[in-house]
């Protein structure tokens, strides 16, 4: 095959070279903003002024994101039904880019419809818009065309409540409306997303909201007691909140799709639905109120997304969906089964997506082989179930502590592979990465990312959506609450204890990953974010290493005072990195992680023992 990226499904070699130099300056110069004039309704050749020898010429047997590339000895001809056509033949022209290139013919498509990102901005940390848009430049190149930007809590400008908003912690309208410009310039659709069933206690925290949850006084999950996060979906008043949720975003948005969520509503059915869900069952009752939902969406003439954890284990229901619905079935292990699932959904007739994760959440440095997995499984099975499309999706779990740089190489392998579903995308990968994400000459910061992402598999076993690194955190963080918060993180962690000699192999690996990517030809913002990641993340492997009786106390202490004179490092550094690309409000809660993780750690090193 000719060209890396993206692979074309027919590649024919002609005598003869085609010499370009005049045509790299053009190619340069040709954006966005060159195709928003072309009519492709009619046929039509258009020359460059500066070579009359790149010509466009309509072709309206081709499908929209279609597209033909004749690359002849005087002349490069290019073909497309639709402007996003031709804007995706500049794309791959571009990266042909060459002052000698083989002539050759190319026809060219997508393999999935939806190829799409989801950002959560609502876990503290809200990009700016020029964050945001580097990240639609990215997607631009990958020739991906979906973007969301998921809203739980108060993380967009809600007008009918003003009073829930702080400064610095939300994407305002006019910003929404700056970013769906710009997406639409890149033939990307920013989609509208916002969550109104489960997801919602920032909602319920307030005096006024509170009595609207399931469960008032919250559950006991996960290890911990967890605040109120779903609706009543009894209560009328539940759902005439999210009716003014959605007056007060989807009239701004020209999609032709919403994002609706309802995942993981917790408390369904331990609560005030409680008789409800054991009469008609809890799928019924969660569809019952999905209907209302959707019956108010179609009124802004959306198409909803919903997410599938709680429809796919009740597949006898799933006919109550109605037909346009689109079902997004999400899984970030490696093992999820969506061979299983989506077959489920193909021969019920139900619109559906896969939506894989770039597991940088829960993680801090990634999960490389969970995301490549189920970023290929999801294609693979989307396109032999005929699905819609993949949405990747990179969550903020836990205080959103991990950085933009770690979920970029599974956002382009996400890119790369539900353009063209292939074997051997992974071999493209790293020429991307490195030469159009992070554009490093030295060809050495994919590697070390891939690399990097892979510091769990010396973990003592395999845990879901996550590290025992991460679980460092998550188990100090809840010790907090406890009457005897040594007692309770010794529980959570006992099977987690690394051995002397992973420990010692692990702070090696960590030592030679930092002096590659002091090789790395990238800008310094991007090396110290990776640079933070490892340094906290060797911060947790100290404390679980202080657990290890194979060590004397002493040098179990001297590991937890380690930790603790990191307190300052770590939380200037993530001030300063946070404000690189994020707005402010929401930093203070994310160091509160941090400040509580040291706290725990002085209790530890007081109570600790042989």
């Amino acid at each position: 095959m000719y060209k890396i990226f993206p692979r074309p499904k027919k590649n024919i070699a002609h005598a003869g070279q085609f010499r370009l130099e005049k045509q790299i300056a053009y190619f340069e110069s040709f954006d966005e903003r060159v195709f928003r004039e072309l009519n492709t309704d009619a046929p039509f050749s258009l020359g460059c002024e500066e070579d009359s020898s790149l010509r466009f010429y309509n072709k309206l047997d081709l499908r929209p994101e279609s597209y033909e590339i004749e690359v002849q000895e005087n002349a490069i001809l290019v073909y497309a039904s639709k402007t996003v056509g031709f804007f995706y033949a500049v794309i791959t022209l571009k990266q042909m880019l060459s002052p000698l290139m083989e002539c050759v013919s190319i026809f060219d498509e997508p393999d999935l419809p939806i190829r799409g990102y989801m950002m959560d901005i609502s876990r503290n940390k809200v990009p700016t818009v020029s964050t945001i848009k580097q990240v639609l430049d990215l997607m631009s190149l990958l020739k991906m065309n979906h973007f969301e930007l998921y809203v739980e809590g108060f993380s967009f400008e809600y007008k009918s409540f003003p009073q829930y908003l702080e400064a610095e912690s939300f994407i305002s309208v006019l910003e929404y409306q700056e970013l769906e410009t710009y997406a639409m310039d890149r033939f990307i659709d920013l989609v509208p997303n916002q969550n109104g069933f489960g997801h919602m206690a920032d909602w319920l925290s307030h005096d006024e909201l509170k009595d609207l949850a399931e469960a008032p006084e919250g559950i006991f999950l996960w290890g911990t007691h967890r605040a109120p996060s779903t609706l009543n979906p009894l209560d009328p008043r539940s759902f005439e909140l999210i009716q003014k949720m959605y007056q007060d975003m989807l009239p701004y948005s020209k999609s032709p799709y919403f994002n609706m969520n309802f995942d993981e509503p917790f408390e369904l059915g331990r609560g005030r639905s409680k008789a409800e869900v054991e009469t008609k069952g809890l799928a019924n009752v969660y569809i019952d109120y999905t209907l209302k939902a959707y019956d108010e969406i179609k009124k802004y003439g959306k198409t909803p997304l919903i997410w599938g954890d709680v429809l796919i284990r009740h597949d006898d229901a799933l006919s109550r969906l109605p037909k346009d619905m689109i079902f997004v079935d999400w899984g970030y292990d490696a093992t999820y089964p969506y061979d299983r699932h989506l077959k489920v959904l193909s021969d019920a007739n139900i619109p559906f997506m896969a939506a894989p994760g770039t597991a940088s959440w829960c993680s801090f440095l990634g999960r490389t082989w969970d995301a490549l997995e189920t970023i290929s499984n999801a294609c693979i099975y989307v396109k032999a179930y005929h699905g819609k499309g993949l949405l990747l999706t990179d969550w903020g779990d836990f205080g959103h502590l991990q950085f933009l740089p770690i979920s970029l190489v599974p956002l382009a392998y996400a890119g790369l592979m539900s353009y063209r579903v292939t074997p051997g995308v992974y071999r493209d990968l790293k020429h991307f990465v490195n030469r159009y994400v992070f554009h490093d000459k030295e060809n050495i910061i994919a590697d070390c990312l891939l690399n990097l992402g892979t510091y769990h598999q010396l973990e003592n076993n395999f845990v879901d959506n996550g590290t025992h690194a991460f679980h460092i955190l998550l188990w100090a963080t809840y010790a907090m609450k406890e009457k005897d918060p040594i007692a309770y993180f010794k529980l959570k962690t006992q099977d987690k204890i690394l051995s002397t000699k992973k420990y010692t192999i692990l702070t090696g690996f960590f030592q030679q990953k930092r002096k590659e990517l002091e090789l790395a030809a990238v800008e310094p913002l991007v090396k110290e974010e990776i640079k933070h990641s490892i340094s906290f993340v060797e911060t947790l492997l100290k404390i679980n290493q202080s657990m290890n009786q194979e060590l004397t106390l002493a040098a179990r202490k001297a590991l937890l005072g380690d930790v603790i004179a990191m307190e300052q490092p770590l939380i200037e550094g993530l001030k300063t990195l946070w404000m690189a690309r994020n707005k402010r409000s929401g930093l203070n809660k994310s160091i509160q992680y941090i400040k509580t993780l040291i706290q725990f750690t002085t209790i530890l090193q007081g109570g600790i023992y042989e």
